[in-house]
């Protein structure tokens, strides 16, 4: 018997892991094409929107990201479907690239997935079935509590974070955990429709 369930959606993440490892083994000639830089976006170059989510600042933050989604995957979404699991990944993508780019502009360039993985893990934790209510919600207070502890003033990088060659952009965190919520409720609200038909 496997330790872990290999289903549809951790293949896809391991796609997605092996893509972002090959980019920043690529280093130099992708990451100005796929960074998001809101003066480029501005001009059109709207894929930068979801690409800057697979764009990474070295080894050490790829290595970061590429480890929570597959963890992430693991804990939550091994019973999602292809099509839900890609829609959530694409959801909390377009909406850390969105909230970047309309209130972030001083992240230039702004890169990494960590913003998307926040939005996978609070609907994950208000949709997954699989672990008991009171560690679903208190797991879901630890993560509201980070987030407020890194967006408010002051605020000093952790020795994990501080690893990393460029300032986290923790506002990229508020935006997937907003992206992930917003999924999350509409999910919530589509099944009870569907209930009462």
């Amino acid at each position: 018997m496997p330790i872990i369930k290999i289903t549809v959606t951790f293949k896809l993440c391991l796609i997605l892991s092996a893509i972002m490892l090959c980019l920043t083994a690529l280093d130099n000639p992708l990451f100005p094409l796929l960074s998001l830089e809101p003066t480029r976006v501005s001009a059109g170059e709207f894929w930068r929107l979801l690409t800057a989510n697979l764009v990474h600042f070295g080894w050490i933050h790829t290595l970061m990201n590429a480890v929570a989604l597959l963890l992430c995957t693991l804990a939550f979404f091994t019973d999602y479907s292809l099509k839900k699991f890609s829609l959530l990944l694409f959801w909390c993508c377009a909406g850390v690239g969105i909230g970047v780019y309309c209130f972030n502009p001083e992240y230039s360039p702004y890169a990494g997935l960590s913003g998307a993985i926040h939005g996978l893990i609070v609907a994950g934790l208000l949709l997954t079935h699989a672990y008991p209510m009171w560690i679903r919600v208190l797991a879901l207070v630890l993560v509201i509590a980070k987030l407020v502890q890194e967006n408010s003033a002051g605020y000093e990088a952790t020795d994990l974070q501080a690893l990393l060659p460029v300032a986290v952009a923790v506002e990229s965190h508020l935006y997937g955990a907003i992206a992930g919520l917003v999924f999350a409720v509409i999910a919530w609200l589509l099944q009870r429709l569907k209930r009462k038909k």
